[in-house]
């Protein structure tokens, strides 16, 4: 199926994928700036089979679950008061947020390398200048703290994977197998990087990223054309699980009515 006559938005389909990834009774963050694919991956969630499922939505401590709750608009930002406070069941100790228990994190990139290590403050242009980025914010903290954290990038190109950083804002697993045990950090590092091409995990043994899925109306043979870094391939490598007709309802009738994500 061509990409353009998919019955639903990349944006969507990310979040759809995403939310599957969250099980009951687990404590994340979806991030902050420009998060409303995660956002609203773990609010379909919450409404679809982690009804215990726990959202911390800003550094400021609010915990969230929208189960039984009012129906609240989906907005572009996770700092948007209007996100932050719907649903919201308690609000933790400006002390306590960065020593709360973070099972899931998930982080936005301009770049990302093959062992998931992150770009998000600065790219070398070819004209020997510099594109700002929106940098760290919690991003470091988060991505060796949380037990697992997700990946999701908007452009899928050979300037987007790349196989060295031009800025290393925040590490996933390094420069391989052990780096983050000599660094001591407690999280697991990156479980999966989604993009609007297909979906991308890592090998347990090298720890490199390792394509698991391609979307439809897409291909192995582009996907690869338009990896910067080194890509395990299996021989066999299945489409991406689509919506189920209830994801996709439950994520248009009761995530994001106002269409954030189809916009």
């Amino acid at each position: 199926m061509p990409a353009n006559e998919a019955p639903w938005s990349w944006p969507e389909l990310a979040a759809v994928i995403l939310s599957r990834e969250l099980a009951d009774h687990e404590v994340g963050s979806p991030g902050g700036s420009r998060s409303e694919i995660p956002l609203a991956a773990a609010r379909l969630a919450q409404l679809t089979h982690a009804p215990n499922l726990a959202i911390i939505t800003s550094a400021a401590g609010f915990v969230a679950n929208m189960v039984g709750k009012p129906w609240s608009p989906l907005f572009h930002s996770t700092m948007d008061w209007r996100n932050v406070y719907a649903g919201t069941e308690a609000v933790l100790p400006s002390s306590g947020v960065f020593h709360t228990r973070r099972d899931w994190f998930f982080a936005g990139a301009l770049q990302v390398d093959g062992y998931g290590n992150i770009n998000l403050s600065r790219i070398r242009l070819k004209d020997g200048s510099e594109m700002r980025g929106p940098g760290a914010a919690g991003l470091a903290y988060s991505s060796t703290m949380a037990r697992r954290f997700f990946i999701y990038m908007h452009e899928h190109s050979r300037r987007s994977f790349v196989e060295t950083l031009d800025y290393r804002t925040a590490i996933g697993f390094g420069d391989g197998p052990g780096s983050r045990q000599k660094l001591g950090l407690r999280g697991g590092g990156p479980a999966l990087v989604i993009s609007p091409r297909g979906v991308m995990d890592f090998d347990e043994r090298t720890l490199r990223l390792r394509l698991r899925s391609v979307h439809q109306g897409q291909s192995v043979e582009e996907l690869v054309d338009n990896t910067g870094c080194t890509l395990i391939v299996p021989r066999t490598v299945p489409w991406t699980m689509p919506p189920s007709d209830q994801e996709l309802a439950v994520l248009r009738r009761q995530v994001d009515r106002g269409g954030v994500l189809r916009h």
